[in-house]
């Protein structure tokens, strides 16, 4: 796959995110100003427990598209992806069974009893998405990302029309809420089916030559990092919504938001470079001459387009949550702030590469030491020092950390140090560009513009920053024209 065709699938999914992100944003937005901060709490909770199961009841199998059609033939995938849909629709029943009887145990645990009758009105959620699972791999194993892209921003629509704009028109309670989630889910399920099968819908429907006992073997250690890993992002909300109640929850859990175009970005990138690093182990290719230079590459694209919206919500983290959400969440900014440091290293989709290099398992006992080192970290923060703050940064750090090891790992399977992965002169003049930037819009603000709304000030933020960081990379040589001429290539 050449690297214009490269930029244009990853593109794609990209705006799928992007939408899917704006979507969510528009919900959340909608849900925090008209719940009470325990209810919104409350809604979070169901949230957080759903996609805390959801990577043990996955069995790593959503990676098992992109790593295993590209190495079949494509009359042999009709019947591939009918071997691990299935596999979904068992875990699936199993996962809403489990979520539906064990409802009043994870409210006790989580201290919250209206999550019991919130979790089985959500019950049935994990059946009808776990089918939907590894959609991107197969879209993006066979070009197809348009369509990833259409499917995003169709179901956000449906989900947004579901579950939020019910609340917004007839005033109703996050359990219409969660109704409404359901009945979205719906829509998706039987949108996803569809398109899973669309690429080769003109193709035999040969028997596969992949066995179950293959898929297994390929989606076991997958499972387990994806255990330790769901374990150690979700350990900070666990212990907030635990021990400082649903309505700091709610303030942590708008603060955690992933930014959009960094998880946009990353996601893309990650979704396309899995098949295609796939598929170049398997034709015997070269870590350093093949992988390694389109990695390297995707890094320093990834770095000039994240890194300057990092620094600037950084310096914006608490209007831009009022904005957001309204001024009861203004402390959400503190959160914001604390966990936007881990994207200064979190740029780069180093799973495609860890995944080519088998290295799935040292990928697990990372997850898995980082988490026994966290949990009694964050349990002491929580009862001794009891600041949930101090936990989010305690979280940021271990974060950093175990990035930093597997860029390390993947340096030294390249045969290259761990400072030559990183684009240190463009990451030098993206900094000084975004802090002069962020100078300009500190000086105007103190100087020219009072007694503004939120999102008035919040605009002219954006413009001076956007602005004047166009003329510094123009001056600095920062070549932002060769991320974006592949787009225009045909």
């Amino acid at each position: 796959m050449s690297s214009t065709n490269n930029t244009k699938q990853a593109a794609w999914i990209a705006i799928g995110s992007l939408f899917s992100f704006g979507f969510g944003i528009i919900s959340s937005m909608i849900l925090s100003r008209y719940f009470d901060k325990g209810d919104y709490g409350t809604y979070k909770q169901v949230m957080y427990v759903y996609s805390t199961l959801l990577s043990v009841f996955t069995l790593g199998l959503p990676k098992a598209f992109s790593y295993f059609l590209p190495r079949v033939e494509i009359s042999q995938a009709k019947n591939l992806i009918k071997k691990i849909t299935n596999l979904f629709f068992i875990l699936g029943g199993v996962f809403s069974l489990l979520l539906f009887i064990g409802s009043p145990i994870i409210a006790s645990i989580l201290k919250n009893p209206d999550l019991n009758s919130a979790l089985k009105i959500f019950a049935i959620v994990p059946f009808l998405m776990l089918p939907t699972m590894g959609l991107e791999g197969v879209l993006a194993t066979y070009k197809k990302t348009m369509f990833m892209a259409i499917y995003t921003i169709v179901t956000r629509t449906i989900m947004l029309l579901c579950v939020a704009i019910p609340v917004l028109l007839f005033n109703t309670g996050y359990h219409e809420a969660l109704i409404g989630f359901v009945i979205a889910s719906t829509f998706e399920f039987i949108l996803a089916l569809y398109l899973k099968y669309y690429p080769i819908r003109h193709e035999a429907n040969n028997k596969c030559t992949v066995k179950y006992s293959e898929i297994f073997k390929f989606s076991f250690p997958l499972l387990y990092a994806s255990i330790w890993g769901s374990l150690l992002n979700s350990i900070d909300q666990f212990f907030i919504s635990r021990y400082f109640g649903n309505e700091v929850f709610a303030d942590f859990s708008n603060g955690a938001l992933e930014l959009p175009f960094v998880s946009m970005i990353v996601g893309a990138t990650t979704t396309v470079l899995t098949p295609l690093f796939s598929q170049k182990v398997f034709q015997k290719g070269n870590f350093k001459t093949e992988i390694y230079p389109i990695w390297t590459q995707v890094f320093e694209k990834s770095a000039m387009l994240i890194y300057p919206i990092v620094f600037f919500c950084i310096f914006d983290a608490n209007l831009i949550m009022t904005v957001m959400y309204g001024d009861l969440y203004e402390t959400s900014g503190d959160y914001f702030r604390i966990k936007l440091f881990t994207y200064f290293v979190k740029i780069i989709a180093f799973y495609p590469a860890l995944l080519a290099l088998n290295a799935t398992k040292f990928y697990a006992k990372v997850f898995q030491y980082a988490f026994l080192v966290l949990l009694p970290l964050e349990y002491l923060v929580a009862t001794l020092v009891q600041n949930p703050l101090l936990i989010t940064g305690v979280h940021v750090f271990t974060t950093i950390s175990y990035i930093l090891i597997f860029l390390r790992y993947i340096a030294k399977k390249f045969g290259v140090s761990l400072m030559s992965l990183f684009p240190i002169k463009s990451i030098i003049k993206i900094a000084s560009a975004s802090i002069l930037s962020i100078i300009f819009i500190y000086i105007i603000r103190n100087s020219i513009y009072f007694n503004m709304h939120h999102l008035e000030v919040l605009i002219i933020d954006l413009s001076i920053f956007t602005s004047i960081f166009i003329i510094m990379s123009i001056l600095m040589k920062l070549n932002y024209y060769k991320i974006i001429k592949p787009l225009f290539n045909k």
